[in-house]
């Protein structure tokens, strides 16, 4: 961790110390969150916690929603689509439970935002929709940023194709922006607004209005926000390129890639060095374009790079023996060919490989499609507690059960299932003997007696069912991502939801899904 982090930090924890001792200024910590947000999202989340913990024992419904939907912007950034979607979803129940309009709309817009990310643009566009819908009429700042945060991210699902709607949403996002009367406020949210559209217009070679608002971006941008005037100058450079000016391209792309640098926005080093060499080679300038894609390749993927390096040196050395080598011509184009036929054998065996296991794969999908999942054979629970080690003592011998207790287990678990109760990420056998009003271990025998599983086990079996009956009798639910699917069935990662699904199904999600359509 560096000084200024460190620096940082201790700030953090001193402000929370100190505020704990007087009314908690949500407003001044909001802002303080949402400005981290644009440098620093890991320090941001420690406000933004801090306003949580307030809100809660304040009992602030609004500012909690707000604090949730900057977590989910947050994860966002980190490219963290799980938690993403998990904090939208927590704003929008605390918006719904107390009817908060704009709540509800931050919420739409981070789902929108992320499925568009996904591929998932469909749904995207319905709850971008969706977000509009609950502030199109609310005529204050809050609802002109909302509405042009909302149209901004129409253009992430929009191709360069799709010009026309792309300048058609960024000039309604600006036209909201200029609503807003807050005027600091008003300029921040320009700046993107401004540099959204001087790009687009670039991109269809519109290169006069383009730098109109890419000046005006330049001019509101200040020095608050590095990666917003880092992205500028490279939007700026990007134009001239688009006018076939790459002198003065190549002078905007060189200040953007020193904030880059200095900051470390990988991403955006990819597409200025990219960018660069392009620039380069239009100036005719070999050596400076060669330095710029070795540059651009390495950041793009190390990996690729040094292997790219490796065959160099081993095409030069080669050049060095091209005497030697002729003189063992014959030998190498014997090797060679027996290399092929290896080769050949090789992939011919792969070949038939996954040829049977495309075969074993659909046979197992077309079986699952017409029977359904089978249940796994029964095992005894882990013993994780003194609780479940009494459990399976008393699985082990039997148990009576009065026959009105064991009709109201059965009554309670057919009301969870159809409730789909399973498929939430923290369902415990604790918390569901709780709500029956039974102990652990007579729901564990009535479990085990008319659904021969122990409790995760049936867990486990009714989530995946529910998969893949989804996947069975809804189309749609086969565009969505494996994590998406986890997501929605309650586990914690995309890899303990294949886990299961694999262990119960016989296959991975993935080639079921694949082999799905092909059989139904």
């Amino acid at each position: 961790m560096t000084a200024k982090k460190i620096i940082l930090l201790f700030l953090l924890v001193f402000s929370a110390q100190a505020w704990s001792q007087q009314p908690f200024p949500f407003e001044e910590q909001y802002k303080r969150a949402r400005y981290f947000a644009g440098k620093f999202p890991d320090s941001s989340d420690i406000v933004l916690n801090s306003i949580i913990e307030a809100a809660q024992r304040d009992n602030q419904p609004e500012y909690l929603a707000k604090a949730y939907y900057l977590k989910s912007f947050n994860s966002y950034v980190k490219s963290d689509a799980e938690n993403t979607i998990r904090y939208a979803g927590i704003v929008f129940d605390i918006s719904e439970k107390n009817h908060y309009t704009v709540g509800k709309a931050l919420s739409y817009r981070m789902y929108g935002t992320q499925y568009a990310k996904l591929g998932l643009l469909e749904q995207a566009e319905e709850n971008l929709s969706k977000g509009i819908k609950e502030v199109e009429h609310l005529d204050t700042d809050e609802g002109h940023e909302l509405r042009g945060m909302i149209y901004n991210s129409y253009l992430i699902f929009l191709n360069e194709k799709e010009y026309k709607k792309k300048l058609y949403y960024s000039r309604k996002s600006i036209n909201e922006y200029l609503g807003i009367q807050n005027q600091t406020r008003r300029n921040e949210l320009l700046v993107s607004a401004y540099s959204n559209i001087g790009y687009n217009l670039s991109e269809v070679n519109q290169f006069k209005e383009s730098m109109q608002y890419l000046k005006k971006a330049h001019a509101l941008v200040g020095n608050g926000n590095d990666y917003l005037k880092c992205c500028i100058l490279h939007d700026i450079g990007f134009s001239f390129s688009k006018n076939k000016q790459p002198d003065s391209a190549v002078h905007y792309y060189h200040q953007a890639l020193s904030i880059a640098d200095a900051f470390g926005f990988t991403e955006k080093k990819i597409e200025i060095t990219g960018n660069l060499e392009q620039a380069y080679a239009e100036k005719a300038e070999p050596d400076s374009a060669k330095t710029y894609k070795i540059q651009h390749l390495l950041l793009k993927d190390s990996a690729s790079y040094n292997k790219s390096i490796t065959v160099g040196k081993v095409l030069a050395g080669e050049k060095k023996e091209y005497s030697r080598k002729l003189d063992q011509s014959r030998f190498l184009s014997r090797s060679l060919i027996v290399a092929c036929i290896i080769l050949i054998l090789i992939l011919g065996a792969v070949m038939i490989r996954i040829k049977q296991l495309n075969e074993k794969n659909r046979k197992i999908t077309a079986e699952v499609y017409q029977k359904g999942i089978t249940q796994a054979p029964y095992e005894e629970e882990t013993k994780d507690s003194d609780e479940d080690e009494k459990d399976t003592e008393t699985l082990t011998s039997p148990m009576k059960i009065s026959p009105e207790v064991e009709e109201n287990i059965l009554r309670g678990l057919q009301a969870f299932e159809e409730n789909l109760e399973f498929n939430n990420r923290n369902v415990a056998k604790y918390d569901l003997a709780h709500k029956l009003n039974v102990n652990t271990k007579y729901l564990s025998a009535v479990i085990k007696k008319h659904k021969d599983a122990n409790f995760n086990q049936y867990i486990n079996a009714l989530r995946i069912g529910y998969i893949v009956e989804q996947l069975k009798n809804d189309p749609q639910f086969r565009k969505y991502k494996i994590n998406h699917l986890a997501e929605i069935s309650g586990y914690s990662s995309h890899s303990a939801f294949s886990h299961e699904f694999k262990k119960i199904v016989g296959i991975h999600p993935s080639a079921f899904i694949k082999n799905l359509t092909r059989v139904s």
